[in-house]
């Protein structure tokens, strides 16, 4: 996923307040668990978010996009960034809380590796340790044949990315189209497939509780797409 545009993610996604979403973050951590202090980040990306957390927690992140480690680390060089799946890692080192935002989760496209990455979640929290994961469409919000447009747009820059929604099983299916133009290569045309599952509420929920985790669910989030935060039980 993103493997042809890691470079030009932070461009794409410019539109979302990363600060505004660290800060609600941070309030819920220490809500929750006020003596926090280091985080996981699974499905990291780039780490904008980690350039706000890094101010009250210490932080890492795990992605299995080569290119957006490189691009994380010179944005928290504090943090240890591990190149990996979420559904099947080991770190040899435990955390007081764990988060997976911007719906990364999604990727992960089964119950099966649901249920994986939630048993690699448990065996890397400290006791008491805290989970929050913002999760990805469900297929009540997911509208099969929908299309959608972003635009980026510098004297620098021209991006331009559509796709039309689509629909396979429990998976969503996004196929980007992009047009990307600059003064010195001209306009070039590239695509990007990605895949995410449509996990219902309940899906989840069960998922979090046959891990043994007590959870609990905001249906606005920090973004809109709901938050689950959980504990082990």
């Amino acid at each position: 996923m993103f493997n042809k545009t890691a470079d030009l993610y932070d461009q794409i996604y410019s539109f979302k307040d990363y600060e505004k979403e660290s800060l609600e973050i941070t309030d819920l951590i220490q809500s929750l668990k006020p003596n926090c202090q280091s985080i996981l980040d699974l499905g990291c990306g780039t780490a904008e978010h980690h350039k706000y957390l890094k101010q009250d927690f210490q932080i890492d992140g795990l992605d299995i996009n080569k290119d957006f480690i490189l691009v994380a680390q010179q944005k928290n060089p504090e943090g240890a960034f591990h190149f990996a799946d979420m559904t099947d890692f080991e770190l040899g080192k435990t955390y007081d809380a764990i988060i997976c935002l911007f719906s990364s989760i999604g990727y992960v496209k089964t119950i099966d590796r649901l249920a994986s990455t939630l048993q690699c979640i448990r065996r890397h929290l400290n006791p008491g340790g805290l989970v929050i994961i913002e999760p990805w469409l469900t297929p009540e919000t997911w509208y099969d044949g929908k299309l959608h447009m972003l635009t980026y747009n510098t004297d620098d820059i021209k991006i331009c990315r559509m796709n039309q929604s689509q629909t396979r099983g429990i998976l969503s299916i996004i196929h980007f189209h992009y047009l990307v133009g600059t003064s010195d290569t001209g306009v070039s045309h590239f695509e990007e497939i990605h895949e995410l599952a449509l996990f219902t509420k309940q899906e989840m929920i069960d998922a979090f509780q046959q891990a043994g985790f007590k959870v609990r669910y905001d249906a606005q989030g920090i973004t809109g797409r709901g938050i689950y935060s959980a504990f082990l039980s």
